[in-house]
């Protein structure tokens, strides 16, 4: 039995220990080590249908017994996205839903679940201060070198976040909003709603950005952050470990693309771990797909939004360029009705035909 030991209890840390567990018993030993000093994500977060999945068959959680604090989510509505449509809503499966959290309590909850034997302590050096097989460095982006990290192509490098206390109970799906600066997204918990403004400070300053934020959502507390948008050159570092997270690389989240790239990682890397597959083979697939992800972010700025305004002149400006998976999910999306969309497999990557064939619609 392989022992893996995943460095950092954020939502990557706690994605890849809950992946290699659920779906490896059997084959592997499981530990945490992680900083308690470090800090979590502040405000609530989406995730796609399979980390849904993931989440409450490894924790063993449901709607009723639900310590993560998730909240639903039926889909993602987008406002004032395009020029056709003032709304439109992504929708998932009838059958199916997808669910928000609270990092602070996902974290909590993995680490209280005694799948895992948890060390707190702070590393340095994973290499040379942890005895393992493998280890996933999920300890976020603090203190790396971006010179050994390549840009990714977006317009935003900005965030404010903010919440409101009190439940939102119509909101059973993640809002979407385009703003004259970038867009914001507007999360529901389980006791407040969470709040992000993203734009980009070299074209929007941050009092500009403050003030719309806070009229158009009539949001008091700020936090501000900046970021960057980056991909690893290469996914392992030294002998034995694997970043994952903000470690390995950002992309804006739209779509909850994050967190579906966490749970990427922790796949490709098994196909080195268990079936032998070459660490280069692992790094250049995680490559392509960090590049669809680019491509499919890129995607939704072509159309612009109602808004006329220098940060969507330079969003629609950016170099963006399709391969042929892509011109294909296009095709596809544009040939088959809806009942046939939502039937179908994902042909580009983990995106459904159908939430092509409803974006192409902007």
């Amino acid at each position: 039995m392989k022992k893996i030991v995943v460095v950092g209890a954020g939502i990557a840390g706690c994605i890849t220990a809950l992946h290699y567990r659920y779906f490896g018993s059997d084959k592997f030993e499981v530990e945490m080590h992680y900083d308690p000093e470090t800090p979590i994500e502040k405000v609530g977060q989406g995730t796609t249908l399979p980390i849904t999945a993931l989440i409450g068959n490894s924790l063993g959680i449901n709607w009723y017994d639900n310590p993560v604090g998730s909240t639903i989510k039926t889909g993602i509505l987008y406002e004032n996205w395009g020029k056709r449509h003032e709304k439109l809503f992504h929708e998932f499966p009838k059958s199916l839903v997808a669910c928000h959290y609270v990092p602070k309590l996902v974290s909590k909850t993995v680490l209280e679940s005694g799948l895992f034997q948890v060390k707190e302590r702070k590393i340095q050096n994973p290499e040379k201060e942890i005895d393992c097989d493998y280890i996933f460095d999920c300890r976020g982006r603090k203190d790396i070198n971006y010179s050994q990290y390549d840009k990714v192509i977006n317009p935003l490098n900005s965030a404010i976040i903010s919440r409101k206390s009190g439940v939102d109970h119509t909101l059973k799906y993640t809002r979407c909003v385009a703003t004259p600066n970038g867009w914001a997204f507007v999360i529901p918990n389980s006791d407040s709603v969470s709040y992000g403004y993203l734009y980009n400070s070299t074209i929007t300053t941050k009092e500009e950005a403050s003030n719309d934020f806070r009229e158009r959502f009539g949001v008091d507390e700020l936090d501000y952050l900046s970021f960057k948008n980056y991909i690893a050159k290469n996914v392992w570092y030294g002998e034995r470990t694997i970043l994952n997270g903000t470690r390995y690389g950002f992309i804006e989240p739209l779509e909850a693309t994050s967190a579906e790239f966490y749970q990427t990682v922790a796949k490709y890397a098994w196909d080195h771990i268990e079936f032998g597959a070459s660490k280069k083979d692992v790094n250049n697939e995680l490559r392509k797909e960090a590049k669809r992800i680019e491509t499919f972010i890129l995607w939704h700025y072509q159309n612009g939004s109602k808004f006329e305004t220098p940060f969507w002149d330079y969003a629609k400006s950016l170099s963006f360029s399709v391969d042929d998976e892509f011109k294909e999910m296009l095709s596809f999306s544009r040939q088959h009705n809806q009942m046939e969309l939502s039937k179908s497999e994902a042909l580009y990557s983990q995106w459904a035909p159908l939430c092509f064939n409803n974006w192409d619609s902007v």
